[in-house]
């Protein structure tokens, strides 16, 4: 399999999980935190899906977020430039979801333009190395594959993990 075939499928698999985990939570769920001190879900995964949008659109593609781009942040309140990254517990704690189903409408369209980007590529785009922004010096195969899809299979793991703390069904695997 080529690399680039399983960038493809993994990040497929990443955006079916991260979605079936969440799809479902009431906000008491979404904003439960370990101990009062942990993040929440809410925040893990608005972080997860905000960094994918940004680094997708933003660093790889040098175009506005869809967060930005379609005025996610004025529809939820929120900072148009904050992803989470460099928080504090505090500052985590105060991002809220609302409104999962229309926090689920952003998900849904960051998840299909990183596809497309993806679909996009060939293989030997994944060793064009570029020096970019919050990453320097790196190829977009190390960008794509450690920056999204590591990052973001750590924050599901996370989300697996608080809803058991809840008691419920974690992993499906």
């Amino acid at each position: 399999m080529a690399t680039l075939d399983y960038f493809r499928s993994a990040m497929q698999d990443l955006h079916r999980n991260l979605w079936e985990a969440i799809k479902d939570l009431n906000k008491e769920q979404l904003h439960f935190r370990p101990l009062e001190k942990g993040n929440h879900i809410a925040f893990m995964i608005w972080h997860a899906v905000r960094t994918e949008d940004s680094v997708v659109n933003f660093v790889l593609q040098k175009k506005a977020p869809v967060w930005n781009a379609e005025g996610w942040d004025k529809k939820f309140g929120m900072d148009p430039r904050a992803q989470g990254t460099g928080m504090t517990a505090e500052q985590a704690a105060t991002v809220r979801i609302n409104d999962l189903a229309e926090f689920l409408k952003y998900t849904e369209k960051v998840f299909q333009a990183s596809e497309v980007y993806l679909n996009g590529l060939k293989e030997e785009d994944l060793d064009s190395v570029g020096d970019f922004p919050y990453f320097g010096k790196r190829s977009v195969g190390q960008v794509i594959g450690g920056v999204i899809i590591q990052h973001n299979a750590e924050h599901l793991g996370e989300i697996w993990y608080v809803k058991g703390l809840q008691g419920m069904k974690g992993s499906p695997i």
